[in-house]
């Protein structure tokens, strides 16, 4: 639009244009707070979903590949997944799907939502969302995969002496952003079926040649 000015006048009675005059200065001298505020973002969604390690990871090089899925009782329009093991480690993820699957309530893929995911690795964690303006569902699951730099299970390290700590079990979370714009979470996204238990140190091992010299003494 063009800053044309039109050459229409009006004559306003004195009084109408001393009001307006009054109404503009009220409204400089707001103060800020008083103009309308959003909503508050309520924070009341609630997830679920589980992990299961990914038969095919091994034949594609990728051992430590997780398949993970999981809902939520709202839509959400984003999601992060964490993974993380021992404090200050900061290489625990090693590849990640960049588009998983939506997955609608009747356990069909959905033709109406979208999933991207971005993220550095090695990295703890990755980013997702649904697109400008676009949501998953209220239960509709999110379904893909992330490969870990380690074995998510606790494990002991090869070759280490005796005495020394097992590798911790790793923790999956994803936090979510809702339909309000709260984030919600974390969630803890558990292993399906459970880990196996190890010991908590590497245990002290006992040769056969060490039997008989205990033997001969």
């Amino acid at each position: 639009m063009s800053n044309r000015t039109w050459g229409l006048r009006l004559a306003l009675p004195a009084s109408v244009v001393a009001v307006g005059a009054a109404a503009v200065l009220a409204t400089v001298a707001a103060p800020a707070g008083a103009a309308a505020s959003l909503p508050t973002p309520e924070s009341l969604t609630s997830c679920g979903g589980i992990l299961a390690a990914d038969a095919a990871g091994t034949s594609q090089g990728q051992p430590n590949l997780l398949d993970y899925r999981f809902d939520c009782s709202t839509p959400i329009s984003a999601y992060t997944i964490t993974v993380d093991r021992v404090p200050g480690a900061r290489a625990n993820v090693d590849n990640f799907e960049a588009s998983p699957t939506a997955i609608t309530q009747s356990g069909s893929p959905s033709t109406t939502e979208s999933i991207t995911c971005e993220g550095t690795t090695p990295s703890n964690g990755i980013n997702c969302n649904l697109g400008a303006g676009g949501f998953l569902n209220a239960y509709d699951a999110a379904s893909g995969s992330i490969d870990l730099v380690a074995p998510y299970c606790a494990y002991l390290p090869p070759k280490a002496k005796a005495g020394t700590p097992a590798v911790p079990r790793a923790i999956v979370s994803v936090v979510v952003t809702d339909n309000t714009g709260a984030e919600d979470g974390p969630f803890y996204l558990a292993m399906t079926p459970a880990c196996k238990k190890v010991p908590a140190v590497v245990p002290a091992t006992t040769t056969a040649a060490g039997k008989k010299s205990k033997k001969k003494h």
